[in-house]
This record gives structure tokens, C-alpha cells and sequence, in this order.
């Protein structure tokens, strides 16, 4: 039915347009060209001057339609032109609804590790509007960062005492959040979320309790605190029937007692409230499996002390939701029923009789034969745990009754009772699953051929991977052991299964790769053309980890090229290709952004891709000549093609070699100043007084996200190449390193390659310095564990660096644009290598530059004086 636009409830014509547009494509390909030409639209709309804050507003709720409607994947990263648009729009909004929208945007759009984070909250977080408070705390909420908790962790603790609720709540559940980063935090602050369970405002109450299962993991909950949450959980249990938000609060109060070892109290307030909520029929499915969770976390001989009688057992304030036809009211009954040991309810003891009928057993039975798989893993769960054999023999009625016409359906069925059947123990999965497909697994094609029950292998290996990790590894050992068996017979469906748990566990079990290699091999031509792909992908990868290659692995597989179609020709090329590049198999193996063979065979096709694009030069060698008395001549006249001459050195490195450079760094922050005057070009005006205006952080933003800015800066600034990373030898240098007096220049390596050219200043090389490996920051990173900080200084990068080299330590500096820790400038500390009277000690220091004269800081290190001496200096 066709809506006009009065009724359409878009923003403007434009909106109305777009959206019939996509709505109504043809083809998502089609929709997404629509999608597309409309970002590139705002892109143009949004690079004009004098945009105002509505038309900003409408260009961002715009794009973030078309980021929610495009195929996943086509938007990653393409909205970061729009990025300073949004933290302008929510600096300068002109109602709570324009500054809503642009916090939104920078919610759902940038980057975890962006540098406009910090910028976007302190101005709102400093407000004394509450409105302008509580945007900014729900954008930490949203969008909880590790780098910001240094400079709001302090304004968080006075919000604690704010006069709104509205604060008070968001600050509670803002320190969550960020906790989950930090959890240090917590313990400065767990006086202040105990005192807010004692507050007037139930909202308040109810983010206090959400944020004491924090201080309970990490165990700063005192016995004083979990009384108060007591008396708060037996009060708000009360008015249950009345109280939307008492129901809140006693659901959270359930969640966070379950955690606990209940006491007799809790089971006791636990029972009178499933009488209250049965009694009033309150329909909160919520609130009633919170109830059960909390009995069964419960010890037996509590519930046993309670429940004197049938009429008094938990079963019969729901027993009502097993008539229901409604499968989520089916589905709560079996959860609850499940919580509650079968020893109170199934009649197993003799001195206590069943609580449910024999209609309601014979009810819950149906169950079995629901459409619903999780309602049927649910009722073989609870049937297991009251007796195995009623799921045995089960099992034995649903292999005697399957039929060809079904066996799909019944193969899952089976796969679904050998789940359960199996419980944790991965090897005992691993024998059902092979005893299934081998009974069931194969079916006749059209063709004659032996089809794939692919929903049948989808389970399992989702099953096998969700699992633990021991389940998952244990399943697979068994299954891969099998395979090695030469008289072992697979089917189709089950050779998918070994060949998708080779590609993945390659490496990781205990069975040699090469006797999986051999074993997947020698089954190699019994399959169809499907089956032998992914086998020979998962043979593929196995060579990745194995030292040498067995010879008939490969012949083998020149025989099938010979006998094959094009397309498995195709993967035998590739095989008899790589396996004689060792190192670009390897590559390819850990350059997969997972061990599943569907992402391996995405990062095959992506390097064969990439191949012709990117041709590596050969080098044609004629046939062997007698030796010649003159190496040179001799190789020379074996290449087919002259010798290119080696290129000169560029001038950038033979500015860092030249010793004679009279440029200063502070004449380059004399040029970086000079353009960024408000009379300047840069600046956009000329007010004729040479006293620049204050800048707001969103005009920051926005100048921050001009090309214009960003390519005069890179006129008067040669950086260093992020792919050949050049570390900085800095000992006994004491000049001015960095300089980033602009606040539009966030690129620490701009002042490092300054600073580079100056007098005084060297780069490590083999001609000055002992032999050692390569500047590793992120394994330096990861070894150094034994003492670790973090904080906030007040200086800028530069002086941070200038103070570092007051304290005689060998440094080496590697700039923000080279990984890891892209953004913030990598620090590498450790005594002189004359200096062996403190020994070997090393640190790893990160800084993240703001713009706000200051920077965040985070310090690693293996040795207390080092630590100490650091720490110290950035502290100051």
C-alpha cells in the first residue's frame, strides 16, 4: 500500500524519496546503489559552508539509515567524513534533540580507539545542565572506552552526590561500564554505590543493585551491603502487584542473591513471592525465572527444610504454563522446571510423592515431538537428569522408526538425543556422531551419488564450536584419529565434518598433521567433486603445519589433477602450487581471520587475487655454464636481463644521516603556528588583532576533518613511512623531540621526523650499535606484566618525551602511525648497555595524545626502580 508523505512520518523529500527507493528495489544490489549515491550526496552536502544544525541533523539521521539498510560490510569505515559533523552537532546543538542525534551518530560510528572520544563528553560532562550531563553519560554507556577513565573517573565520584535521580542513575551505570575495562576503579568507589542503595529515588536503588554485581565479582561487597540488599529485596517483594518498579528492583535483587549461596531467608522470601505472583496472576515471565534461577543455586537440605508437601513445591505456582499452546510459555515452563532438582518433583524418593500428574507427565512427554528444537533439547535435558534410560531408549525409538523420506529430519533428531546423551565429555560426542552418519548419514542422490545432510553437518560442527574449549578439542581428537585409520569407512557427510575440524584444529590436536594428511588422502577419490574440495582445502592447510610434505601426498594429487574437472583442477594446481612455498602457505594459514575453513578458503582466494595485481619480478636463469674464475662475471651472464642499478638513497633517511642540518624544531613549530593564526589562510578570516578567538571542541572537530588543513600540513611535514618503521635511538639527546603545538595535528611521527633532522640526533644502526633484534613493542608488550599504571599528565607528548630523556635511560621511540597501538606514541626503556649494575630491566610506555594539553599514559615494566623513576616522571 502505497503511504503518502504527510502520513509517511519522513524527515523531508529527500527522506520520503530514499527510502521508497530502497524499499522498493528489485534486488538488494539494487538498493544498495541507491544507498551509496546517497552517501556520496551528504558527503557533497555536508563539505558546504553554512550548514545549519537542522540540515547537519538531517544529514546524519540520513546516514545512519543508509549504514541500517546497506549490505553488511559495504559502509566499514566509510563514515568518518561525517564524524566532526556530529561532535559540532552535539557541542552546538540547539535543542537536546540536535545534540541527542549527534551523540547518537558518534555512538553507533566511531571507532573504539578515535581520537575525538575524550573531546565529545568533557565539555558536557563539566555542564551545569542536567540534560546536557545525562547525554554525555549515556554516551559513555553506549560506548565505554579504556582511555577515558583517567580523565572522568574523578567527575564520576561528585556526580555520585548530584541533586537529579536522572544523574545519579547514569553515573552508576556509567561506572559499570566502565569497570568492565578497569575494575580497579571499583575499589574507590564501592563506599559510594553502597551508600546510593539507601537512596530516596527507586531508580537510583535499581542501578545500585545492577552495579553491586560488579563489586561481588570482584569481591568488594561487604556483609554490611549484601544486608541492606536484603532488606531492599523482602521490601520491594511486597509491592510486586502494584509497582511496575518494584518488580524491577526484585528482579534485580533475584539476579544478584542467585550469584550468592542463598540463604534460608532468601528461599523462604523466594517461595512467598511465587505464591504472591500465582495469587495476583502477575504475568512476568522475568521475574518468575528469576524466582526459579535463585532455587536452584539454593543448597537441597534449605529446599528440603521448606517444602514439607506437594502443594507447597514451586512447580505448582506454574503449573499452569504446561496447557499453554504458546511455544515461549512452553519453553518457560521446561527452563523453570529444569532449575528445580527432580528429587523435589519427579516422585524418584520414596518419601517424596510426585508433584505433577500423570496427564502432566505424559504432556511434558509431547514435548519430544515439538516443531521446536530448543523446546525438545530442553525436555531431553530434564528427562536425563531424572533417568538416562528414558533418553536411551528414545534414542532407540527414533533410529528403529526413521525412513529415507525423512532422514534429514531424524538424522537431527538423533544428533540432538547423542547431545544430550554425551553431556560434556567431547570424545563420547565425537562416537555418537560417527555411529549416526555412518547408520544414517548418506542418502542417494539424482545423480547416483551420495548427497550431504547439510543441516545435520551444520550442527554439528556449530555444537563442537560452541562447546568448551576441552569439549571442542576432545571431540575433534577423536573424530581426526578415526580418519588416520585407512580401513575406516566415511560418508560424504561425514567426511565434511573431519575435513571443516582439520582445517580448524590443524595444530592444536594431538594427531600429527602429516598422518591426517596421509589419512584424508588416501579417501581422497571416493568422493564427488564437492567433497574432494573441501578435502583438498583441509589438506591444503594441514601442510601449513607440517615441516615436510610426504611425496605420494602430492603425486597422489597430480593424479587426480589428470582425471578431475576444471574447477578441482583448479584447487589440485594450488595445492601442488603452494605446497612448494612453505612460507606463502603459512602466510596465507595465519593471515585467516579465524581457523574455520570457510575464512582460510577467503584468504586462499584473496592472496590468489592479489597475485596478478601484484606480480613478483623473476628472474630468468639460463642453463648451468662451467664455473667462471670471476663471481661477478659468472653471475652476471647467467641473468637474462641487465641488472637495474640500485635506487638512490632517498632524501628523506640522507636528512636523517646528514649531521650538518641547521633546521630547528623550533622553527618547525614556528611554520606549524604561523599557519594555524585566525589571520591566517588556514584560519578562515582576518579580524586584523592577531588575538585568536577561544575554539570550541566541536569547531575543533570540524577543523580537525578538513582536507584542506590536512593537506597544507603535510606540505611542511614529511612523515615516516608506516611500512618501513624507522626506531629512534633518543639516548643523551636533550632537544625539543616533538612538536604539536596544533591541535589539528594529532600524528605524533610529524614532530619525530622534525626532530629526526636536527643536530645531535641518530638512528639505530648496525654501524652504532650492538647487533639485536628488531623493535617488537607489541611482544615487549605483552612479556611485561610484573608492574603496571596508568594515568593522565598534563603536559603534552613533547614535554613527556624531553623528561624521559632527563633520566640517562636508553629510549627508542616508534611513532603513532606504525602498529600496534596505531594513535599513540610507543615509548622502549632500558638501563645503557654499559650500565650492568641494575641489570637487564625494560619498559613499555604508551601515550595517547588530547587536546587538551595533556595526554593519557599507561605504563608496563619488569623492573621496580626503572618503574618507579618513570611513573614518577609522569607523574609530576
Amino acid at each position: 500500500m502505497e503511504i503518502p508523505f504527510i502520513s509517511s512520518g519522513a524527515l523531508s523529500r529527500t527522506h520520503y524519496a530514499l527510502v521508497r527507493n530502497v524499499e522498493g528495489a528489485a534486488t538488494a544490489q539494487e538498493a544498495d546503489k541507491y544507498l551509496m549515491a546517497e552517501v556520496d550526496s551528504l558527503r557533497d552536502r555536508l563539505s558546504r559552508p553554512g550548514l545549519s544544525s537542522k540540515q547537519c541533523r538531517e544529514c546524519l539521521i540520513l546516514l545512519l539509515y543508509c549504514s541500517m539498510a546497506v549490505s553488511s560490510g559495504m559502509l566499514v569505515n566509510a563514515m568518518e567524513f561525517a564524524l566532526p559533523h556530529a561532535v559540532n552537532l552535539a557541542e552546538v546543538g540547539t535543542s537536546i534533540h540536535e545534540r541527542r542525534i549527534g551523540y547518537l551518530f558518534c555512538a553507533e560510528m566511531m571507532p573504539s580507539n578515535h581520537e575525538l572520544h575524550l573531546m565529545l563528553v568533557n565539555t558536557d560532562l563539566e555542564s551545569i545542565k542536567t540534560s546536557r550531563m545525562c547525554l554525555a553519560l549515556d554516551y559513555i554507556i553506549q560506548s565505554p572506552w579504556e582511555d577515558v577513565i583517567p580523565a572522568v573517573q574523578s567527575r564520576l565520584h561528585d556526580l555520585l552526590s548530584h541533586n537529579s535521580p536522572h544523574v545519579r542513575r547514569r553515573v552508576l551505570l556509567c561506572i559499570r561500564a566502565l569497570a568492565v575495562h578497569d575494575p580497579s576503579m571499583l575499589q574507590w568507589m564501592s563506599r559510594e554505590i553502597s551508600k546510593r542503595l539507601r537512596d530516596t529515588d527507586d531508580v537510583v536503588v535499581s542501578a545500585a543493585i545492577t552495579a553491586c554485581s560488579l563489586l561481588y565479582e570482584n569481591n568488594l561487597l561487604g556483609e554490611n551491603t549484601m544486608k541492606e540488599i536484603m532488606k531492599i529485596f523482602k521490601r520491594s517483594s511486597q509491592s510486586v502487584a502494584t509497582s511496575p518498579t518494584a518488580r524491577q528492583i526484585t528482579q534485580r535483587t533475584l539476579h544478584l542473591i542467585s550469584f550468592m549461596v542463598p540463604s534460608q531467608e532468601a528461599a523462604m522470601v523466594t517461595l512467598e513471592l511465587l505464591q504472591r505472583l500465582a495469587g495476583n496472576h502477575i504475568q512476568s515471565h522475568a521475574l518468575l525465572y528469576e524466582c526459579f534461577l535463585l532455587l536452584q543455586h539454593t543448597p537441597l537440605d534449605i529446599l528440603t527444610s521448606l517444602i514439607n508437601t506437594p502443594a507447597s513445591s514451586p512447580i505448582v505456582q506454574m503449573r499452569h504454563l504446561i496447557t499453554s499452546e504458546d511455544p515461549n510459555e512452553q519453553y518457560l515452563f521446561l527452563s523453570c522446571l529444569e532449575c528445580v532438582d527432580p528429587v523435589l518433583w519427579a516422585g524418584t524418593m520414596p518419601n517424596w510423592p510426585a508433584v505433577l500428574d500423570g496427564w502432566e507427565v505424559e504432556r511434558v512427554m509431547q514435548f519430544l515431538e515439538s516443531p521446536d528444537a530448543a523446546i525438545r533439547r530442553k525436555t531431553l535435558r530434564i528427562l536425563s537428569s531424572v533417568d538416562q534410560t528414558i533418553v536411551s531408549s528414545y534414542f532407540s525409538q527414533v533410529s528403529n522408526t526413521l525412513s529415507s523420506v525423512h532422514r534429514d529430519e531424524g538424522v537431527a533428531r538423533l544428533l540432538e538425543i547423542g547431545d544430550v546423551m554425551s553431556g560434556l565429555d567431547g570424545e563420547l560426542y565425537a562416537h555418537h556422531v560417527k555411529d549416526i552418519f555412518n547408520k544414517f548419514g548418506d542418502d542417494s542422490g539424482d545423480q547416483g551419488g551420495r548427497r550431504v545432510l547439510e543441516h545435520a553437518v551444520e550442527q554439528v560442527l556449530t555444537h563442537i564450536r560452541d562447546g568448551e574449549v576441552s569439549f571442542g578439542l576432545s571431540a575433534a581428537t577423536t573424530l581426526l584419529t578415526l580418519v588416520t585409520d585407512a580401513d575406516e569407512q566415511y560418508g560424504s557427510s561425514l567426511m565434511l565434518i573431519v575435513s571443516a575440524l582439520a582445517c580448524e584444529y590443524a595444530g592444536r590436536v594431538s594427531v600429527s598433521p602429516v598422518q591426517l594428511l596421509l589419512g584424508i588422502q588416501k579417501k581422497l577419490r571416493q568422493y564427488s567433486a564437492s567433497i574432494q574440495e573441501a578435502c583438498l582445502l583441509a589438506m591444503l592447510r594441514l601442510a601449513a603445519e607440517c615441516d615436510k610434505i610426504p611425496p605420494e601426498v602430492v603425486e597422489d594429487v597430480k593424479v587426480l589433477n589428470q582425471m578431475s574437472g576444471r574447477h578441482i583442477q583448479r584447487r589440485c594446481a594450488q595445492f601442488i602450487a603452494l605446497c612448494s612455498q612453505p612460507v606463502v602457505l603459512k602466510r596465507i594459514a595465519s593471515s585467516a581471520r579465524s581457523h574455520s575453513l570457510p575464512d582460510f578458503l577467503l584468504s586462499l582466494e584473496s592472496h590468489q587475487h592479489e597475485q596478478p595485481s601484484n606480480p613478483s619480478p623473476s628472474v630468468h636463469v639460463s642453463p648451468p655454464s662451467p664455473p667462471s674464475t670471476s663471481p661477478r662475471a659468472s653471475s652476471s651472464s647467467k641473468l637474462r636481463y641487465a641488472a637495474y642499478d640500485a635506487p638512490p638513497p632517498s632524501s628523506s633517511r640522507a636528512r636523517i644521516r646528514r649531521s650538518s642540518s641547521t633546521q630547528t624544531v623550533s622553527s618547525t613549530r614556528s611554520t606549524i603556528s604561523d599557519d594555524l593564526r585566525p589571520e591566517s589562510a588556514l584560519s578562515g578570516r582576518d579580524d586584523g588583532t592577531g588575538v585568536g578567538r577561544t575554539v570550541t571542541p566541536g569547531q575543533l572537530a570540524l577543523m580537525a576533518g578538513s582536507e584542506e588543513l590536512r593537506n597544507a600540513s603535510r606540505v611542511r611535514i614529511s612523515t615516516i613511512s608506516p611500512k618501513q618503521p624507522t626506531p629512534v635511538d633518543l639516548m643523551g639527546s636533550r632537544i625539543d623531540l616533538i612538536s604539536l603545538d596544533s591541535p589539528f595535528i594529532s600524528d605524533p611521527t610529524v614532530s619525530l621526523d622534525h626532530a629526526l633532522a636536527q643536530p645531535g640526533f641518530r638512528t639505530s644502526t648496525a654501524e652504532d650499535e650492538p647487533e639485536r633484534p628488531e623493535h617488537d613493542f607489541e611482544g615487549s608488550w605483552n612479556a611485561l606484566k610484573k608492574y603496571e599504571a596508568r594515568g593522565w599528565c598534563e603536559v603534552p607528548t613533547d614535554s613527556v618525551i624531553r623528561r624521559l630523556q632527563g633520566l640517562q635511560y636508553r629510549m627508542v621511540v616508534l611513532s603513532a602511525d606504525q602498529p600496534p597501538f596505531e594513535g599513540e606514541l610507543k615509548v622502549l626503556l632500558s638501563y645503557p648497555l654499559e650500565d650492568t649494575k641494575f641489570g637487564r630491566g625494560s619498559a613499555a610506555l604508551r601515550l595517547r595524545e588530547s587536546d587538551e594539553d595533556g595526554c593519557l599514559w599507561r605504563l608496563r615494566c619488569d623492573d621496580e626502580k626503572l618503574f618507579t623513576d618513570v611513573k614518577r616522571t609522569l607523574s609530576d
